[in-house]
Order: C-alpha cells, then structure tokens, then sequence
C-alpha cells in the first residue's frame, strides 16, 4: 500500500494533468495544426501532449507498487511541467492560472530569475533554457531590453568558456 503522502501527491499530479489538457486544448497555440508521425501513427503536437499526459495518469494510478515511491513521482512532475515552467504563451498562462485557482501545490519557477540573479550561466541546461526562453519571454513582456542585453552577455560568456 503506497503512503499517504505519496497517494495525496499523485492525485495532484492527476489534477495539475488535466487542468494541463484543459489549458493545451483552450489555448492550443498551433499545437492543433503540426503533424509528425509517432510509431507509425499520425498526430498533431496537440493530441500527442494530451495522450502522453493521460499515459502519465494511467501508468501513475495503476502502477506497480515498488514504484509507488515520492522518488519516482517527482521525475514524472518534472516530465509534465517541464513544457509549462520553461514555455510562454497563453496555453502556458491559463495552465498556471487554473493550478492557482485549483488550489494545487505548484509554483512557476523562475528559472531565469535565478540565473539573472547570480549573474551567470553555470551549465549546458541553463544554457538551452535561456536561449529556449529569452525570446518568448521578451515578446511576452517578462523581460525588459535591458534583461534581454544582460542575458546576451551571459550567454556570450558562457559560449566563450564553452570554446
């Protein structure tokens, strides 16, 4: 029997999926146009999200018992809000607002905050995250220019050390 700790986290997590394929399928952001071919079958980026999500829910609620550890569950949080914490966009905003008003125990981490804060980019992940959010964020108004200019020069840094 998994603990009760581990249960009131996976439903959560059960939760937070299906505010995400709500949000993804009111906003879907292009997601719905995008074809790509999946172990032969054809979808859109929309309909993958959206059933690898209720994969998650399925494989999370009736796994086998030695996974059922806090451990293993918080790489599959990790899995589902990767999109949602590193993403810009409206699909993106509606998902953290029906968290907020669901009540549910997630927060959007500021990545970026952190990284301008310490005033370097210490690794290749935080490398391929800014690069991956500095434009959105920017067309998003969450960076100012001056954000945008500081971030440039990091990135610059960190490509100078990388050579």
């Amino acid at each position: 029997m998994a603990s009760k700790k581990y249960i009131e986290a996976r439903d959560n997590l059960i939760k937070a999926i299906d505010l995400a394929n709500e949000a993804l399928l009111r906003y879907p952001n292009g997601k719905d146009k995008q074809k790509f071919v999946y172990d032969g079958v054809s979808y859109t980026e929309l309909e993958w999200m959206i059933k690898w999500h209720n994969e998650i829910k399925d494989r999370r609620l009736n796994e086998e018992k030695k996974y059922e550890t806090l451990q293993s569950l918080k790489y599959t949080i990790e899995d589902v809000f990767t999109y949602f914490q590193e993403g810009a966009g409206p699909d993106v905003n509606e998902f953290w607002r029906l968290i907020k008003e669901a009540n549910l125990p997630y927060e959007r981490e500021n990545k970026l905050e952190k990284i301008m804060n310490r005033g370097r980019i210490r690794n290749d992940i935080e490398y391929d995250y800014v690069i991956d959010t500095i434009v959105p964020f920017q067309q998003e108004g969450i960076l100012s220019n001056d954000d945008v200019k500081k971030l440039n020069e990091m990135i610059e840094k960190f490509e100078s050390k990388r050579r």
